[in-house]
């Protein structure tokens, strides 16, 4: 092996195929770069990690067989592979491992010494010649694809196009014993040409003397494929580049813009040449209180190397505003720390104003509602003793005693801003009903009989039947479905004992146990042609002494804690003469 393995180890190293010895120590002495490519590992990971690496292999002593083996690269990508191996010397052994992709067809049995194997299997041609140029050997690979045996020819010169350039090379290998590479032309044995890329080295005999040399060939008809496969990569990603429908700009790590398409010149107003070197801060950034470059970076390695952001504000060339949403990507490249920032942005400018109008319209619609809604209740305010301050108060109470309950654990995922604009605004319906009601009875002065408090009942059911109506009729859910709620249930008690339905506990809508309490509140407060008005601290017990009968415990809890935002409520909201 000695003699022969300085001849052997530059095949190995120009192979198309993975190769790796393990020593008779169990320890891998040699890897050539294809055995790298194959499993993802680099020289270093499998050197360092040799225990981790060989582990994946099971070796016998057996003879060669096909073997197929799972390994995970540093993405942890699987990768499926075949290795066949070959054991070499007496006792303790060595191991010449051979492997491959899983799809390529197995090789031959492994038979007598492994570097003869080795050489007869290559797939790549390979001839060796003496110090006159006569063949000493070719390898079947030379024969398969120049068609050319050994007696066919007898000179290497035979097989080249241009025998003087190769002579050339013989006596600069002479001089300089060393190896040397470049592309040959090579004649096949029909007369037709092909191109390979040639290494040559000399080999020594035992006394370290001259002795020959050996060509190994690798067909450059697959590298122009791929080198025909990466500029049709290259022309596609250019034209996806370029044709690209979102701005995309790329940010070297100084922060320079460096390249950008044509999305990007029309959303920035600016043309590629005006943006080329300029500083992303400097342009994007500068005087809006926008993350940096630096910051964006740091974001987007935070979040597996990629940051978005969405309604991002931007100027263009023009001094237009614009909305954006942008995707930040890391593009880590070969080198000390060097990296790009990939920025891709798609202009929602046109989505953000639409959006605005409709925001706009909503609240102009919200604000009809709300007027229509006031119009509505003050039919009763006609016939009623009650007054639009009464109206307003309650809308107040209202607001605040269900944005305290909402601080309470059991309702924070029910009671919404949203719920509470509704139930504020549909509050001051609680009494509609009572425009069914004859004036003869609303308009009593006196105590009504058990006869006319029975009429008087039905205004929460004439109330919640007319809104029920209306709101059916829409199609959809409004603030009309909780104002169905308040005023048919409003005089609902959690004991069971109020009307039209005698309800109990949180039968009654939450929205009506809400306006119950307000609605009771205010009328304790209010001066009325029956009765005195009471203070806001006798109504307060009042009101907490009916927790658990009259009222839901956990609305009387809310209003002990914003009482005080109660007195200043009717305080600042009086009943005009």
């Amino acid at each position: 092996m000695n003699k022969n393995w300085d001849f052997y180890i530059k095949i190995f190293e120009n192979s198309s195929e993975g190769l790796f010895l393990v020593n008779e120590t169990g320890r891998i002495k040699f890897v050539n770069e294809r055995c790298t490519e194959l499993s993802g590992w680099s020289i270093d990971q499998i050197l360092g990690n040799q225990e981790e690496f060989l582990a994946y292999f099971k070796f016998d002593n057996g003879p060669a067989l096909e073997h197929s083996v799972r390994i995970p690269d540093k993405d942890k990508t699987v990768r499926r592979l075949k290795y066949t191996y070959v054991h070499q010397g007496n006792g303790k052994k060595s191991i010449l491992v051979n492997l491959e992709n899983y799809e390529v067809s197995a090789l031959a049995p492994w038979t007598g010494d492994v570097h003869r194997h080795l050489y007869n299997n290559l797939p790549d041609p390979v001839v060796s010649f003496d110090l006159k140029g006569s063949v000493v050997s070719i390898n079947p690979a030379t024969t398969r694809l120049l068609g050319w045996k050994q007696e066919s020819f007898k000179n290497a010169s035979e097989l080249y196009a241009e025998k003087k350039a190769f002579m050339y090379r013989i006596r600069e290998l002479i001089m300089s014993k060393e190896q040397l590479k470049q592309q040959v032309e090579l004649i096949c044995s029909d007369g037709s040409s092909r191109r390979f890329f040639e290494t040559l080295w000399p080999h020594f005999d035992t006394r370290f003397e001259l002795s020959g040399f050996t060509a190994y060939y690798q067909d450059l008809s697959k590298e122009e494929i791929l080198k025909a496969q990466l500029n049709a990569s290259q022309t596609n990603y250019n034209r996806l580049f370029e044709n690209f429908a979102s701005s995309i700009v790329i940010v070297d790590e100084t922060g320079n813009v460096v390249n950008m398409n044509s999305a990007a010149e029309e959303l920035y107003g600016c043309s590629r040449d005006e943006l080329l070197g300029v500083s992303f801060d400097q342009f994007f950034c500068a005087g809006k209180g926008r993350p940096g470059i630096l910051e964006l970076t740091r974001l987007a390695r935070e979040n597996g190397g990629k940051y978005i952001e969405i309604g991002v504000p931007r100027t263009n060339k023009l001094g237009e505003q614009l909305y954006t949403y942008v995707t930040y990507y890391i593009i880590d490249l070969s080198g000390e720390g060097m990296f790009a920032l990939f920025v891709l942005e798609k202009d929602l400018t046109t989505r953000v104003r639409l959006e605005k109008q409709l925001e706009d319209t909503v609240y102009q619609v919200k604000e009809t509602q709300a007027a229509a809604i006031m119009g509505f209740a003050k039919l009763t305010e006609f016939r009623d003793h009650c007054t639009g301050e009464h109206l307003d108060r309650i809308k107040q109470y209202t607001g605040i005693l269900a944005s305290t309950l909402r601080n309470l654990p059991q309702y924070i995922d029910y009671i919404s801003d949203e719920y509470i604009k509704d139930l504020s605004m549909s509050s001051i319906l609680h009494d509609i009903g009572k425009v069914g009601i004859e004036d003869s009875i609303l308009l009593k002065s006196g105590s009504l009989s058990k006869e006319e408090f029975e009429i008087m009942k039905n205004h929460s059911s004439m109330g919640g039947d007319a809104l029920t109506v209306i709101d059916n009729n829409l199609g959809y859910k409004s603030f009309l479905t909780i104002g169905k709620e308040v005023a048919s249930y409003h005089h609902e008690r959690w004991d069971g004992s109020g009307y039209p339905e005698g309800l109990k506990g949180d039968k009654i809508p939450l929205s009506a146990r809400i306006v119950a309490l307000a609605d009771v509140y205010d009328a304790l407060i209010s001066e009325r042609p029956y009765k005195k008005a009471f203070t806001h601290e006798e109504a307060s017990k009042m009101i907490i002494e009916e927790k658990g009968s009259h009222f839901d415990p956990d609305v009387v809890d809310a209003f002990v804690i914003c009482r005080d935002e109660f007195r200043t409520i009717s305080e600042s909201i009086i009943d005009q003469d």
